[in-house]
């Protein structure tokens, strides 16, 4: 029977038939791999009490990237390959605390402490991500991914932003404490993991219980996915059957023999659009290669299974370098005012407009922005069967054996001014009351 490997906190899991598309990666944590930690709460990607660190080889290139995802939303089915870090991962009184950890917690960071272990875990993916180059401006942009109602925000933010690279000399100075004078000493209790004590005086190597050298994990320890064959897994949940498919000769080899099924890549539409009642067939297109990736010709063409935030550092990046694409600059700051960092890591352009397909009273900023400036998009009825139509026209068009490949930017004179708005009852990660372009 096929299976869905991945890790936790290191140790290898496997999800097979007995769990349907409906168990969350959240649900299996806390109920299979035990692991408390990482909370659940509003189940719409919306609070942040579950967000857990996913390090995982994408396509096209395979490149291994560490990211925040919200576990709520998350199938377990959809985690092949990911090795997914949560709370516990980085830090506990066993094995010492991460920094992340104890800042807050020395900034008073922390009261109930239920929201806690999704602010850590938001955080520590960004830090990572970073590293020296994060700044305080950033730190207060990751917000919107997350809620507290105790603290009112302001020690959480002061914590986090000793982070960065500008931090205020006053907030670094508080990290300064009598208690740090001496170096924490490892309990060297014996175990099979690795001892990260804190002693910076000892230089001595870490060894196991079995005497083996404790050394730091690589890339390769890391991700499974590298080593598979990215053949397409069929996952048979009785009920449903569940397709984890790489190519477009993939998916249409599914979409030819069956009428009832449903397409999912990030599946943060879950948030919006609560599905109970599955199909007998889902299929998997996050790792569709075709999906992914960007080229330039006259318009900028961007993969339909392109996450929002790769899709937002690329607008950052073409509109600082080909001034005909200056005005993706305007497009950037406004896809930073959607959803939040978590859900922009797995959520896609395609997944979005379809979103707004099936439901047109759906506030897709997206949609808006590139039906402002003239974006037409691909629509595949085959491997090599493409068709361009326009953003109303696609509105229109039946999508049944069909599926959006990418999106066509064109490029656009700097005389043309661009200008768009979104008036929303918060200043991050809310619908829209009015939005315009």
């Amino acid at each position: 029977m096929a299976k869905i490997v991945f890790k936790i906190n290191g140790k290898q899991y496997e999800a097979d038939g007995k769990f349907g598309p409906d168990v969350s990666l959240n649900e299996y944590i806390r109920t299979v791999a035990e692991l408390r930690g990482t909370k659940v709460m509003c189940q719409e990607g919306g609070c942040g009490a579950c967000i857990v660190a996913v390090r995982a080889a994408l396509p096209p290139t395979n490149e291994v990237k560490l990211f925040s995802v919200n576990s709520c939303l998350v199938s377990v089915l959809s985690c092949h390959g990911w090795e997914v870090t949560t709370v516990e991962g980085i830090g506990s009184k066993m094995t010492s605390y991460h920094d992340i950890q104890s800042r807050l917690a020395k900034f008073n960071g922390t009261q109930c402490g239920y929201c806690t272990p999704g602010w850590v875990m938001n955080m520590y993916s960004i830090f990572e991500t970073k590293k020296n180059n994060l700044t305080m401006r950033e730190v207060e942009n990751s917000f919107a991914s997350n809620l507290c109602r105790c603290t009112g925000y302001r020690p959480i933010a002061d914590a986090f932003k000793t982070f960065a690279n500008n931090a205020d000399e006053d907030l670094m100075k508080k990290l300064i404490d009598i208690e740090d004078l001496a170096d924490v000493k490892c309990s060297r209790q014996k175990c099979t993991k690795t001892c990260v004590g804190k002693n910076k005086n000892d230089n001595s190597e870490k060894t196991n219980e079995g005497g083996k050298s404790c050394e730091a994990k690589t890339d390769e320890d890391w991700c499974v996915i590298e080593k598979s064959s990215n053949k397409m897994i069929v996952v048979d949940c009785g009920i449903t059957k569940w397709f984890k498919t790489y190519s477009l000769d993939d998916v249409f080899k599914v979409i030819s023999k069956i009428s009832n099924y449903k397409l999912i890549a990030g599946n943060t539409g879950q948030g919006v659009y609560h599905v109970t009642d599955y199909p007998p067939t889902l299929i998997d297109i996050f790792n569709v290669v075709e999906l992914k990736g960007h080229t330039i010709d006259v318009n900028l063409i961007i993969g339909a299974g392109m996450p929002l935030s790769q899709m937002m550092e690329l607008f950052l990046e073409i509109s600082k370098t080909i001034e005909d694409f200056s005005y993706l600059r305007v497009l950037y700051d406004h896809m930073d005012l959607v959803a939040h960092i978590p859900v922009r890591n797995i959520g896609t352009i395609g997944g979005n407009l379809y979103l707004k397909y099936l439901n047109n009273e759906f506030q897709s900023d997206l949609f808006l922005l590139f039906e402002t400036v003239g974006a037409m998009i691909t629509i595949a009825e085959g491997v090599s069967a493409m068709k361009v139509v326009s953003l109303t026209d696609f509105m229109k068009t039946d999508m049944k054996g069909k599926l959006i490949v990418n999106v066509m930017l064109p490029p656009l004179s700097s005389n043309n001014k661009l200008k768009t708005y979104k008036i929303m009852p918060r200043s991050q990660n809310a619908h829209a009351y009015v939005n315009a372009g």
